[in-house]
């Protein structure tokens, strides 16, 4: 199946643009002299490229699966990946806008859970003496998109102790204080909350769709590139 062609021009102008900006926060760093901007510049840098390896993900799954993506899911994914790295943490919307994390984590909780439907989709086209109940494939596909979330918030953990920086927001913004006891859980728990809450929503629209074979979420399957495997 042939690829759509904006799809491919959206990926390769990003990467294009992303990849710039982390060549010049790499060489602002040995150009300033003050540390907290040399910091932020470092930080730009690391989030310049885990964006360029997570735009990297998808057609290393295809090629090495053998598998064809919907073109809408990589879409969404790549316009995640803009939010999250571009908007959110290189130009700071996590700061300016209390309701871009929520709102990222919600929308991020939903389509995760929708891949994971997407997965059970595709063992039962491909297994026809293998059919899942349907509360079986709601539960993991809330399980799946938790376990992600919990393996983000890990991801962030790490970052906040490689870079100083504040990515689970366990310390003030300007003042840079700690936070502490509950308060400095605050953050991590909302998200994986609301990773929770729109996992749970796709749940239930998924359980639906399967009680009434209403089959919305075919399309949305991921699906053996016989192209590629043959």
């Amino acid at each position: 199946m042939k690829k759509i062609f904006h799809k491919d021009m959206l990926y390769k102008v990003l990467r294009v643009i992303i990849g710039i900006l982390f060549v010049l926060n790499v060489v602002g760093i040995f150009l300033v002299d003050d540390h907290s901007q040399r910091s932020r510049l470092a930080f730009n840098a690391f989030q310049s490229l885990l964006f360029i390896i997570a735009s990297l993900i998808p057609g290393f799954i295809e090629k090495r699966g053998k598998l064809e993506i919907p073109d809408f899911m990589e879409i969404i994914f790549i316009i995640m990946c803009v939010c999250h790295f571009v908007l959110g943490e290189m130009m700071d919307f996590f700061i300016k806008y209390s309701w871009w994390d929520s709102m990222l984590h919600t929308f991020s909780g939903s389509m995760i859970a929708i891949l994971g439907f997407s997965l059970i989709n595709s063992i039962n086209n491909y297994n026809k003496n293998m059919n899942i109940p349907a509360i079986l494939v709601a539960i993991f596909a809330v399980c799946f998109s938790v376990t992600l979330g919990v393996l983000w918030e890990i991801i962030e953990f790490i970052v906040d102790g490689l870079t100083k920086s504040n990515m689970q927001r366990y310390m003030h913004n300007i003042t840079h204080d700690p936070f502490l006891g509950r308060k400095a859980l605050m953050d991590t728990m909302k998200d994986l909350i609301l990773d929770t809450v729109g996992a749970c929503v796709v749940a239930v629209i998924g359980y639906l769709d399967i009680k009434h074979k209403n089959s919305a979420f075919n399309s949305w399957t991921i699906r053996k590139n016989e192209e590629k495997a043959s």
